[in-house]
C-alpha cells in the first residue's frame, strides 16, 4: 500500500480546489500613469471577476478612464483600457486599447505594456497614459 506524501496531499489539495490554494501565483494589479495638465496620477485596477462593475476614475473633471484585468478564466483572461471624454451628455470613448496574455510584469520597459499613449478630446484638452503589471 501506498503512502500519500504531504507533497501529494497539497497538489491533490490544489487541484481540486484552487480558491483555496493559490500556488504561488501572484495577482499584480494593473497601475496606469495617467497625466492631464501637467499633474500626473497613478492608477490601480485589481483583477476582477465582474468586468461589468469597474468605473471609470475621474481625471481633473476633463476625462475619465478605466482598465478591466480579467485573469480567469484564462480562456478570457485580458487587459482593456478605455480613456473617455466627460461631456455633459455623459462618457464619450475616445479610446480602447486590449490586451492579451502571456501577462507579465513590465520588467523595466519605460511605458508598460501600453507604451505610452496620448489621447485628445473634441475641444483639444490631451490626456497621457500608460500602464504595467506591477511587480
Amino acid at each position: 500500500m501506498q503512502r500519500c506524501s504531504k507533497v501529494g496531499t497539497f497538489c491533490l489539495v490544489a487541484a481540486l480546489w484552487p480558491p483555496l490554494v493559490s500556488c504561488g501565483r501572484n495577482e499584480h494589479p494593473v497601475v496606469c500613469t495617467v497625466t492631464y495638465g501637467g499633474a500626473a496620477q497613478r492608477l490601480a485596477f485589481p483583477a476582477t471577476t465582474n468586468p461589468y462593475g469597474v468605473k471609470a476614475i475621474d481625471v481633473a473633471g476633463r476625462f475619465a478612464f478605466k482598465a478591466i484585468y480579467i485573469r480567469e478564466p484564462w480562456r478570457a483572461a485580458s487587459i482593456n483600457v478605455y480613456a473617455y471624454h466627460q461631456a455633459d451628455s455623459g462618457n464619450v470613448l475616445l479610446q480602447e486599447g486590449k490586451y492579451g496574455p502571456p501577462f507579465s510584469p513590465s520588467g523595466g520597459a519605460r511605458y508598460g505594456f501600453t507604451g505610452r499613449q496620448l489621447v485628445y478630446s473634441p475641444d483639444q484638452r490631451e490626456l497621457e497614459y500608460w500602464c504595467e503589471l506591477t511587480p
